[in-house]
């Protein structure tokens, strides 16, 4: 492409909501005498936005819409039967409501944007996977073993499907103006890759989060006046001749170090490779917000709002400039601070879940995560990218929690997402995918007489996360099995979960369908 001379307008910046100048990513079809809808060169390219938060343990009756939504029904097998339906939301003093987690000021979530949302329930990690940061997107390894096939898989550690995208040609078939394959925000260890992520090899290591904003800023754009960084390509030569004389002359390397050299020049080859993305594209006119993630550690809610807000700010910016396409953001440990609550929230309310008064505090928590940092992610996004299109429209914005409704239990994690990734994504619907009705699936956690039931495997959600993002199954799938998420299951008699009775084995019906479509999600 020819080197342009390019003169922004005022029309073409925007301004933050928090003090942040974004411009806007340049945009050909306003450079050319060419109508954008006759542009062959537009490609829409999915991006992923996921944030987790800890522990769950919300009644269902609070997290979920009315089942009376779920109008339509669909057999996934003779016996199984999941039901789905629009999502619709009342407006009750000038509040837009769906449940009471999933509401929010009528404004922020209009008809539109519940049109934009999906949210799932009966999606099961199918074995007692305890205390984890790593489920949520695919390491079930990262748990705390506590015991049955927590501690087995442990033995089984893969990268999430946030790396496994990142590195991936089919998610990232252009790397040119790309600085970070993939954002990782916050202290929680939710992010998991190989040691030498270039050839998938090496270790399974927790890809370390970023904990001040002003710092992903730095590595995601090239600062104006900032030096050619070509200029250190040279050093770069140099150490990579010598890792060559080192690797293949010596022959008392031994096999763990050859490793460590070859993870070592990986990092080196992909610091080289986005020194060269910072000089083939910044986005012109972004300055530094006025705050830092670092000044919002407080504990108290309008703190934790502006802390997650502030990073919510760059992932936007970095999408809507073509820096980066997937960010994971680790909702740290402290919910209570979304509740205002600083106390021992771990042991105080989230197992003790059943309580009224800590079922108050968890819904209060929830419904501000819902509302300031969900919903302003989606918020930002929803600004047109195309005609006829936003850039919510080509995105996936996922939340998903550690634990059903009873705490530290997986059954029927909750799911909300946004955006149809790129036209992938049926939108604007509650999905149950529960066996209701059947005893071989029901749950009753803590014997307090909240009945549950088991529904599809979390594997299978994974699995269809990965090909809306581009990726084929034999891309993904492992050890001879589908979807994504090692395989295991709680044996007969283990605990009160039910998933023995419902999910049988790892050979049964229900793992044979993990790499396929989701009812009622795809388009």
């Amino acid at each position: 492409m020819a080197k342009q001379t390019i003169k922004l307008t005022r029309r073409q910046i925007l301004v933050g909501a928090s003090g942040f100048t974004l411009a806007l990513p340049v945009l050909p079809s306003l450079l050319v005498s060419t109508a954008y809808g006759a542009d062959p060169q537009f490609v829409r390219r999915p991006r992923l936005y996921w944030l987790t938060t800890n522990h769950g343990a919300a009644f269902e009756t609070n997290f979920f819409p009315d089942p009376a939504l779920l109008t339509q029904s669909q057999n996934v097998f003779a016996d199984h039967a999941v039901r789905a339906g629009a999502l619709r939301a009342t407006v009750e003093g000038g509040k837009a409501v769906l449940s009471p987690v999933l509401q929010a000021d009528a404004l922020a979530l209009s008809d539109r944007r519940v049109a934009a949302l999906n949210v799932i329930q009966g999606l099961d990690i199918p074995f007692s996977i305890g205390h984890h940061t790593g489920g949520h997107l695919g390491n079930y390894a990262r748990n705390d073993g506590l015991a049955g096939p927590s501690v087995t898989v442990k033995d089984f550690p893969v990268p999430t499907i946030d790396q496994l995208l990142a590195w991936s040609p089919a998610f990232y078939d252009d790397l040119g103006a790309i600085r970070e394959r993939a954002l990782v925000l916050g202290p929680q260890t939710v992010s998991w890759n190989y040691s030498n992520p270039g050839s998938a090899s090496g270790t399974v290591q927790n890809v370390r989060g970023v904990d001040s904003s002003l710092e992903l800023l730095n590595r995601i754009f090239v600062p104006p006046g900032a030096p050619p960084a070509l200029a250190r390509t040279p050093v770069v030569d140099h150490v990579l001749a010598s890792y060559k004389r080192l690797r293949n002359g010596n022959r008392r390397l031994s096999s763990a170090d050859r490793q460590r050299l070859d993870d070592h020049m990986d990092r080196v080859a992909e610091l080289q490779r986005k020194l060269g993305a910072g000089l083939a594209r910044s986005c012109v006119g972004v300055s530094a917000p006025q705050d830092d993630t670092l000044n919002q550690l407080a504990v108290d809610p309008a703190s934790s709002v502006r802390y997650a807000q502030l990073f919510n700010e760059v992932v936007a910016t970095a999408f809507m400039c073509g820096s980066s396409r997937i960010a994971v953001f680790g909702l740290p440990d402290d919910k209570r601070n979304f509740a205002g609550y600083a106390g021992d929230w771990h042991n105080d309310i989230a197992h003790q879940w059943q309580t009224p008064d800590n079922q108050t505090l968890l819904v209060t928590a929830y419904q501000r995560i819902f509302e300031y940092v969900f919903l302003d992610m989606l918020a930002r996004l929803d600004v047109e990218e195309a005609p006829g299109m936003t850039y919510l429209d080509n995105s996936l914005l996922v939340w998903s929690q550690e634990s059903g409704m009873s705490t530290h239990n997986s059954v029927s994690l909750p799911i909300v997402s946004a955006g149809s990734a790129a036209g992938y994504v049926r939108t604007g619907q509650f999905i149950d995918y529960r066996r209701t009705g059947d005893a071989r699936s029901q749950f009753d956690p803590l014997f307090k007489g909240y009945l549950m039931y088991a529904g599809l495997l979390y594997n299978q959600f994974l699995a269809n996360v990965l090909q809306a993002m581009g990726m084929a199954p034999p891309d993904f799938e492992r050890w001879g099995y589908k979807g994504y998420g090692h395989p295991a299951i709680d044996p007969p008699g283990y605990g009160v979960l039910p998933f023995a009775n419902h999910y049988e084995n790892t050979s049964s019906r229900y793992f044979q369908i993990a790499s396929d479509p989701l009812p009622f999600l795809k388009a």
